[in-house]
């Protein structure tokens, strides 16, 4: 699928007067755009991104087919049509039209799934839509749309949640997820070994929950609980408890600096170390040191 376009080269392959577009804001995993289009019948390419429309003026007829006889629908303000993505398609509307184009992005979705369902979904599978009633997504694109006229500190922030909300709709009404039979609070041997090796091997790294996640490919949300329920402990304090095990056996050997201690487990100075380390031995790395 590298062959797949994205939402910034869609006007190749259906041409219009270009009214919106949030390319340059650089949000993760959506993109809006507003065209103006006069009447038409387009081809469209096998998109990378799942291509929400909604419709801002008076009605209009559409049409679509995809190796099939013809579609046909009445569409307006209040309605949307969903695009599939990887999916080549036909659609024909009889008069000019305005349209306010939402692009979501599959990763962005499958990473929404693993967070409502708790475990990486097998697959996930969205049709085209040629006439939906709804009222979520308007509602979504005009936050989306206010922000991008005055946006503001956040903007990240809100343009996720709002990405988040998107996504669960589409879940809860346009998408068919199919989701691997396990046990979702058991790692297998080989996760449990990967986990484990990859925390010894970047103990002195101040790495994240995600990089971690990662190891067994799993959201960080599901990661977390999985861990927990495994280790008896969340993945923080578990690797801070790894950091302290290596200080103990460092400072046995009696002959290292503690500012060396401190860098090779993983704390980002000497202080910080030995707080961390008081607070969970009971003495000071410099006690620890005498009494072993």
């Amino acid at each position: 699928m590298n062959n797949l376009i994205p939402p910034d080269l869609i006007p190749q392959w259906i041409p219009g007067n270009r009214t919106l577009d949030s390319t340059c804001l650089g949000w993760k995993g959506i993109t809006l755009m507003g065209y103006q289009y006069d009447e038409q019948e387009a081809d469209i390419p096998e998109m990378r991104d799942y291509m929400i429309v909604v419709y801002q003026g008076g009605k209009s007829t559409m049409r679509r087919r995809s190796g099939g006889p013809w579609q046909t629908a009445t569409v307006e303000r209040g309605v949307v049509s969903l695009l599939a993505r990887a999916e080549q398609s036909t659609w024909h509307w009889d008069k000019p039209i305005d349209v306010k184009h939402i692009y979501f992005s599959h990763d962005s979705l499958a990473e929404t799934a693993a967070q409502v369902f708790e475990r990486e979904p097998t697959s996930i599978e969205i049709d085209d839509h040629l006439r939906r009633v709804d009222t979520v997504i308007p509602q979504c694109l005009q936050v989306l749309e206010d922000e991008m006229a005055h946006g503001g500190p956040g903007q990240k922030l809100l343009v996720d949640a709002v990405r988040t909300q998107i996504a669960v709709h589409l879940l809860r009404r346009f998408a068919r997820v199919d989701l691997p039979n396990v046990n979702p609070a058991v790692f297998s041997a080989r996760q449990r070994h990967r986990i484990l090796e990859f925390v010894e091997e970047h103990l002195c790294e101040n790495f994240g929950l995600e990089s971690l996640a990662s190891t067994v490919a799993l959201s960080p949300f599901h990661f977390s609980r999985q861990f927990k329920a495994e280790f008896g402990q969340p993945p923080h304090s578990f690797i801070v408890r790894k950091r302290i095990e290596r200080a103990k056996s460092m400072l046995r050997k009696g002959n290292i600096a503690m500012k060396a201690v401190a860098l090779d487990c993983g704390f980002s100075d000497q202080s910080h170390f030995c707080r961390t380390f008081r607070k969970m031995v009971g003495v000071t790395p410099a006690e620890y040191r005498r009494s072993a």
